[in-house]
């Protein structure tokens, strides 16, 4: 890991006097002495980093090695490793060609499950997302409203940190913000955000399928700095159907039939994403046909025509004849030739050919 800034954490330029620095550190070890800040780890943490950085300038020969080192000096003197080199030249790579970008909130996901006649003419959802917004009473700074910071006197209230340098630097003592916090926003704890159910409708276009995301902008988490709140990104599930079965943009529907409608021809009311309708089912039929019904399929998103539902012809056998029943099916049986089944006829041929 390179090493930070110690000019910075101690708020001196690079021409600072050992008398500078001594005075520098003195200053703030007394603001962020852990007695002085019990409990709070950003104190402790400030207090280690101020203390390793008074450890090395106030040494001179140390300052000499870290001021030609820089980010590359290591308090136990061995040589960088590649990966820290690696992450050196990317942060000067950045400093030098990008721009400090506002922070973004984070973005959410949440899943809605639909029923399939849904999808087929679209509909509108209201959920509920747990998510953070940026606290009213503060506006996300995290102070309290009047009196709760107060002008960074380290870097003066510009952000940044002292003395000339090539790239821009963030004060390490307010994060470059150019005021710190001394009395904490009491609604938000001093986080500047807060944490809400938040109820959003959601609009779910016809022809969505299982796993497709709806992307809902800034309706994600919003950071307590200034900065655009994340995203909300809606997964689609399409519930399993007991009747329908979807193949893309076409619906598929077994349709049981009894031997004398298939046989004799009917007329079947058979079920669509939207209701009923009645089909003509010819005399003859056998299992295995099936109807196609145009344009009372699903849609694709985006699009008005649809695709097609089609209805499979499957054979439905009783399974509980009365005797009565079972003796006239058997004579019913006996007066057919073989003439009428050609399917069983040739089936019979095929067998007979390889005896």
């Amino acid at each position: 890991m390179a090493t930070p800034d110690y000019y910075n954490m101690l708020g001196i330029s690079r021409k600072a006097t050992p008398d500078d620095i001594k005075k520098a550190y003195r200053r703030l070890a007394l603001r962020w002495h852990p007695d002085r800040n019990p409990g709070d780890d950003t104190a402790e943490q400030h207090f280690k980093d101020i203390t390793a950085a008074y450890a090395c300038l106030s040494d001179g020969e140390e300052r000499t090695r870290y001021d030609r080192l820089g980010p590359l000096y290591q308090p136990d003197g061995r040589p960088p490793r590649p990966e820290e080199l690696n992450e050196v030249l990317g942060t000067v790579w950045g400093n030098l060609w990008g721009r400090r970008k506002k922070a973004r909130g984070e973005d959410l996901r949440y899943t809605v499950s639909l029923p399939l006649e849904d999808v087929a003419t679209g509909c509108e959802r209201s959920i509920r997302i747990p998510r953070q917004v940026r606290c009213k009473t503060c506006g996300g700074d995290g102070a309290q409203p009047g009196n709760g910071r107060v002008t960074c006197d380290v870097c003066e209230g510009s952000g940044r940190a002292k003395g000339v340098r090539l790239f821009r630097s963030d004060c390490y003592h307010c994060e470059g913000r150019g005021y710190r916090i001394v009395h904490r926003c009491e609604p938000c704890n001093g986080a500047g955000i807060r944490s809400i159910d938040d109820a959003v409708v959601v609009k779910v276009p016809a022809g969505v399928a299982t796993g497709q995301k709806l992307k809902l902008t800034g309706k994600g988490n919003e950071p307590g700095d200034p900065g655009p709140a994340g995203d909300l990104f809606v997964v689609i599930n399409v519930e399993e159907h007991t009747l329908f079965r979807r193949r893309g943009e076409d619906v598929l529907v077994e349709m049981p039939l009894t031997f004398s409608e298939m046989a004799l021809g009917a007329d079947i009311s058979v079920p669509t994403l939207e209701g009923v309708t009645t089909i003509r089912v010819p005399a003859g039929t056998a299992p295995g046909r099936v109807f196609r019904l145009s344009n009372r399929g699903l849609p694709a998103v985006g699009r008005t025509a649809r695709g097609d539902l089609h209805l499979e012809a499957v054979l439905t056998v009783p399974s509980d004849l009365t005797p009565a029943q079972r003796e006239a099916l058997a004579a019913w049986a006996d007066t057919l030739s073989d003439a009428s089944h050609p399917q069983r006829q040739s089936f019979d041929r095929h067998v007979q050919e390889r005896r």
